[in-house]
């Protein structure tokens, strides 16, 4: 199995039985009779280590001690040791010992400053890089909602940061459907839905409906019409749970949640074409023939057809339209951008990669990683988790995939060129996500084109 950061996966590596036959017998023998030696230095830089770490786990206690003496136990002198020690318990893995340290340091922060103070943030967030280590998901929630709490409740916090303490919460609860047990996850689901409606009820009131401040929310919502569509189509018991939860109480059908998102994707072109930005209006476009694509409706070439116009009236060359229209991807972007730099550079830092092929040549394209959210939901992005736990590990399965992507943005029958682990489950998995997806496809001149030999880096959390 292999192991990754989810956020940002790595190229596999490998090493061949002949570059192993390349080292010759004396650097072999060299090898083995050092090797004692190197274990014997590194298991005593180990030893080094843990009695510095002692000495310093020591030290902090004693000063704690002496202040506590001469101050009280809730002096707040008590903070700066009290964090180098939950610190040091971190770093050797006593995690309970740390968050309890971090608890009462928490407690001395609101004697001195107030239960609504911004300094207690780092101090949560702490407590939330642990808990999540320690697979206590409670916790986490509870510490996630008391970050909300301070940012709503404290005066001097500005509306942005508010929703962006909501996002952070959101965007936690996408994390813990993966991490809980299988039965919790369309309660996560539930809980994000409540919390982007209050977002959006907060952004309303402070920018208008029409401002285009609101394009980031609205597109989040546009996101979650697809969510919806994706968890009420799943095969295994997420989809049970998603028709119990979501349909039986809302009786919408699944397509109808897609087109409400274009209905959204629409209203964002509409208040991008009053900024009269001829750019930001082309990429509304581009979103808006997306959606369409999703939908399977014909209208989605008239849309990329505009945004080459208005590209050109923007002063993009002939040369970079048709290079960013050849360049497929799958749908839905998961983020809003309004030039087409930013869009090239996002697929760039997931891995994409373009060669331009001649007059009578498909370009090579590599659309890069992608990263699937769950085992249930194979064809849905992972959305990115919350900024604290932006390191967090998680195993992931990967397949290498060839594939022809035609011109209404399908494919068929995609060729899996390897996995990790090189088992039958992942191949399978790998081929029906990539036969499940649509792609806004190469669009040249006046009409879509078919690009063959198109590859993907396919991730997926395996069942746990």
């Amino acid at each position: 199995m292999t192991k990754c950061f989810a956020t940002n996966p790595a190229p596999s590596r490998q090493i061949t039985f002949r570059s192993l036959l390349d080292f010759n017998a004396l650097f072999f023998s060299c090898f083995v009779f050092s090797f004692p030696v190197i274990a014997a230095e590194d298991q005593l830089s180990l030893v080094a280590s843990s009695n510095e770490q002692n000495q310093q786990i020591e030290m902090f206690r004693t000063e704690i001690e002496e202040l506590e003496s001469e101050y009280g136990p809730l002096d707040q002198s008590l903070i700066e040791p009290l964090s180098g020690l939950s610190d040091l318990y971190t770093d050797i893995g006593n995690l309970q010992e740390a968050n309890r340290l971090l608890d009462r340091q928490l407690q001395l922060t609101h004697v001195a400053e107030g239960p609504e103070t911004f300094s207690q943030i780092p101090i949560i967030e702490k407590m939330i890089a642990n808990n999540v280590r320690m697979n206590d998901l409670e916790s986490a929630n509870n510490n996630f909602d008391n970050i909300r709490f301070v940012y709503t409740r404290n005066p001097a916090s500005t509306t942005q940061q508010k929703l962006q303490a909501m996002d952070e919460l959101r965007h936690w609860y996408f994390t813990a459907f993966n991490l809980d047990e299988k039965r919790n996850r369309i309660n996560y689901f539930r809980l994000s839905r409540e919390l982007l409606d209050d977002m959006m009820t907060i952004a309303e009131d402070e920018f208008g409906e029409e401002s285009p401040e609101m394009i980031p929310y609205l597109y989040k919502s546009a996101l979650e019409k697809y969510h919806l569509l994706t968890l009420l189509f799943s095969h295994d018991e997420l989809g049970e749970d998603a028709y119990d939860d979501i349909f039986e109480p809302e009786q919408v059908q699944p397509e109808a949640y897609l087109r409400q998102g274009y209905d959204i994707v629409q209203d964002i072109r509409e208040i991008v074409q009053q900024s009269n930005n001829i750019e930001a209006d082309a990429m509304a476009a581009v979103y808006e023939g997306d959606y369409r694509m999703l939908l399977g409706m014909g209208l989605a070439q008239r849309s990329y057809r505009e945004a080459m116009e208005l590209f050109a009236e923007a002063g993009k060359s002939e040369q970079e339209i048709a290079d960013f229209f050849s360049r497929p991807i799958v749908l839905p972007v998961t983020e809003y951008f309004f030039t087409m730099e930013e869009a090239i550079a996002a697929q760039d830092a997931a891995g994409y990669r373009f060669t331009r092929g001649t007059e009578d040549e498909d370009p090579m394209v590599h659309l890069g990683n992608f990263i699937a959210w769950n085992e249930s939901l194979l064809n849905a992005a992972k959305p990115a988790p919350p900024a604290i736990l932006a390191d967090l590990e998680e195993e992931l399965h990967r397949v290498d995939i060839r594939f022809t992507i035609y011109s209404r943005g399908e494919t068929r029958t995609p060729d899996v060129e390897s996995s990790e682990p090189d088992t039958r489950q992942p191949k399978v998995d790998g081929s029906d996500a990539v036969e499940m997806m649509i792609f806004r496809p190469r669009f040249r001149g006046n009409r879509w084109r078919t690009l063959r030999n198109a590859t993907i880096s396919y991730w997926y959390p395996p069942e746990k």
